[in-house]
């Protein structure tokens, strides 16, 4: 008997769900599934006349009465109409709907405004302006003659670099010239021997060929210098004797300040262009190994302005046009668009565009972040509206012109030119009524078809 009371408890409100289920079956068969009336009910004569289904009132409704509709076409104005243009209207239920949906109007104002592009900036070096610059060799610093923030001029010494491969090369050019020295002498003699018949003809090509030997060995020892960024220039140093070309050689490239201490391994790291000096890397007695950066010269009287730009408005840039670039917390300075990529980043698919800025008085600094107008075309003077106004179907652009309180013209417009968020357009005359905000509702109103084909320009 327990096992059944067990049972029964735990089905209970298993059982109990059932039983009212089947309790209001039973009622709703016996009364035709009818509530009871409310105490008060509320009269019909409120929504009678109203259109269910575009929700304003039916006599009023333009797409339920075609010639409401029609009449309103014939009230638009001249200026208003297109040949072959289709002509629709969006319509609110009341002016209260209005300020609900967040619609709200403002009067058309002509103005002047040239259309601009509107991206940040950052300053930067220009690819040419840095020189980041090294030894060719392994070898030791032995001394830095610059410090961060001297100013530098073409040609001038930065460092010295104490290398045995310059010591070794410098040896090589000094072997050659004694060789070819040598094989001049010989090949003078052998000319005279064997124009008196002393010599032969194979003896005397012999000797001939070893000039050139040695000729071509002097090539390569000057070479090998000049790869260690030292200008020598071997033919002048034919006549000098040897230790005038051993002290020629110990002191070459070297300005009069620096001591050789008596070491045919110093080798000067020569700055090409001028500049401002930006980095040093090394101090005295540090070893450095070939082509790192000892010192870095930087030219900054012309820097770059960096602007990742969208590929839609990147179509609008090109070369010449003027750039106005606001650093933060900074000056403003102006430029030009020097190069327009013609590739995407592949990472932020921002198309790259770079500037040029002038800074002869060095008061911009690489690496300032802001913001950068470009200015890619005439000014305009038209209707200017802000960009909230506009909706676009994928292609074509549209602005609500209000026509009644609840009544609002899709125009088709053509953008003129855009300034942030001011868009001039075609079509519009001074003081006509627009719709300024919530537009999105107008657009999906006056074409639900084409809902989804895309309502913004970039």
């Amino acid at each position: 008997m327990s096992t059944v009371v067990t049972s029964v408890g735990r089905h209970a409100p298993t059982i109990l769900s059932f039983a009212a289920l089947a309790g209001l079956f039973w009622w709703g068969h016996h009364t035709g599934w009818r509530l009871a009336k409310p105490a008060a009910e509320v009269p019909h004569t409120a929504t009678e006349h109203w259109c269910p289904e575009h929700h304003v009132p039916e006599a009023a409704c333009m797409l339920c009465k075609k010639d409401v509709g029609k009449a309103q076409v014939a009230q638009e104005p001249a200026r208003h109409r297109s040949e072959g243009e289709e002509v629709r209207f969006a319509q609110v239920a009341s002016v209260e709907a209005l300020t609900k949906a967040g619609i709200r109007v403002e009067p058309v104002a002509i103005a002047s405004i040239a259309p601009r592009v509107r991206v940040a900036g950052e300053t930067i070096y220009p690819p040419t302006a840095v020189a980041r610059l090294g030894c060719r060799a392994d070898g030791v610093v032995r001394e830095v003659l610059v410090a961060v923030g001297a100013t530098v001029a073409p040609g001038a010494v930065v460092a010295v670099i104490d290398a045995t491969e310059v010591g070794r090369a410098k040896s090589a050019l000094m072997q050659a010239l004694t060789s070819l020295e040598l094989a001049q002498s010989n090949a003078a003699r052998a000319r005279v021997t064997a124009a008196a018949g002393v010599r032969s003809a194979a003896e005397l090509q012999d000797v001939e060929s070893r000039l050139r030997a040695a000729e071509v060995a002097l090539f390569d020892a000057e070479q090998a210098l000049r790869n260690l960024g030292l200008e020598v220039e071997a033919r002048s140093l034919v006549k000098l004797d040897a230790a005038a070309l051993a002290e020629r050689l110990r002191r070459l490239g070297l300005p009069d300040a620096v001591q050789d201490r008596g070491s045919a391994n110093l080798v000067p790291i020569i700055a090409q262009q001028g500049g401002i000096v930006t980095e040093v890397h090394a101090v005295a007695g540090e070893a450095v190994e070939a082509n790192t950066p000892v010192v870095v010269v930087a030219d900054a009287s012309v820097l770059w302005l960096s602007l990742p730009v969208p590929p839609a408005r990147a179509a609008r840039i090109a070369a010449g046009q003027t750039v106005d670039f606001q650093p933060t917390g900074g000056e403003p300075a102006t430029g030009t668009v020097t190069v327009v990529a013609q590739a995407a980043d592949p990472q932020t698919r921002l198309v790259p565009v770079w500037a040029t800025l002038a800074n002869a008085d060095r008061r911009l600094r690489v690496g300032l972040f802001g913001s950068a107008t470009i200015t890619t075309g005439a000014e305009v003077a038209s209707a200017v509206v802000p960009a909230g106004a506009i909706q676009f179907d994928g292609v074509q652009a549209y602005i609500f012109v209000r026509r009644t309180d609840t009544i609002f013209r899709s125009l088709p417009v053509r953008i003129l030119a855009r300034d942030g968020d001011r868009v001039a357009v075609d079509r519009l005359a001074d003081g006509d009524q627009v719709a300024v905000s919530g537009t999105g509702i107008l657009f999906s109103a006056t074409f639900p078809e084409r809902m989804g084909a895309g309502c913004t320009d970039d």
